[in-house]
């Protein structure tokens, strides 16, 4: 880490109250960043913003349903007259749900959906036009090994939703890389989160086993992969949802 690497950017990160989120906040806060979280969850953003007040970080976090287009457009509306700049969009909120093909109800592929692609969605047309302004911008989508591959072990909308939101992903770096934005996402896999709270100990360790390096994933594997496509090191790559699951899954 660089203690300058991100001074003078802001970056507004959904669901950042926790998990992978709150690591890559306190990470660019770490170097410089100023931050704006959005999360569901009270307690988990009073917990982040403890943490970011002991390190003297410039921050600003508040509840936001990023289902909703009208509470993302005024958390990014509330950012930007705060900071006068967004330089780093995260889409990091998501939900994950296990269930067979028969129990996925109506519900749960509508808040699937909800979340996973349209708050992605939401966000990046908020921030567009603050980012053309500027001619710059980082946006960073978090996907899915799923998105990808399948899975046999979520509820099949998860899968689907990540597989579009590569396809937001590339959608996007078209059309917004001639303004100085790019647009990338990351592909993880086993990152041990609450997320994951389906996962017992003997799957946790035969998942492992499966995996070449030997290791389920951290927080902070995916936090040093995204800091570094909000990073100015990163300014050539456009469209890709990058791979991070030890080699478990290879394209």
């Amino acid at each position: 880490m660089r203690p300058d690497r991100f001074t003078d950017k802001v970056a507004f990160i959904t669901g950042g109250g926790q998990g992978m989120g709150q690591q890559l906040a306190l990470d660019l806060a770490n170097e410089g960043a100023k931050v704006a979280i959005v999360d569901i969850d009270q307690a988990a953003l009073d917990e982040t913003r403890k943490l970011l007040d002991e390190m003297g970080a410039e921050s600003l976090l508040s509840i936001c349903d990023i289902a909703s287009d009208v509470q993302v457009e005024a958390a990014i509306k509330k950012t930007h007259e705060t900071f006068g700049r967004i330089d780093i969009l995260v889409n990091n909120a998501g939900l994950l749900r296990s269930a067979t093909i028969e129990d996925t109800t109506n519900e749960l592929i509508d808040k699937t959906i909800d979340i996973n692609i349209k708050g992605v969605l939401y966000a990046i047309r908020a921030v567009t036009p603050i980012m053309k302004a500027q001619k710059y911008g980082r946006i960073i989508n978090v996907a899915s090994i799923t998105g990808k591959n399948g899975d046999n072990t979520t509820t099949f909308v998860y899968g689907a939703s990540k597989g579009a939101v590569i396809t937001i992903t590339r959608s996007v770096a078209r059309q917004l890389g001639p303004f100085g934005i790019t647009c990338n996402g990351i592909a993880p896999h086993a990152v041990m989160t609450k997320m994951m709270y389906y996962w017992d100990e003997e799957k946790k360790a035969a998942m492992a086993e499966k995996i070449p390096v030997k290791r389920l994933s951290t927080a902070q594997d995916m936090a040093y992969l995204m800091a570094f496509l909000a990073s100015d090191e990163s300014s050539f790559i456009n469209g890709e949802t990058i791979n991070i699951n030890g080699g478990y899954y290879m394209d």
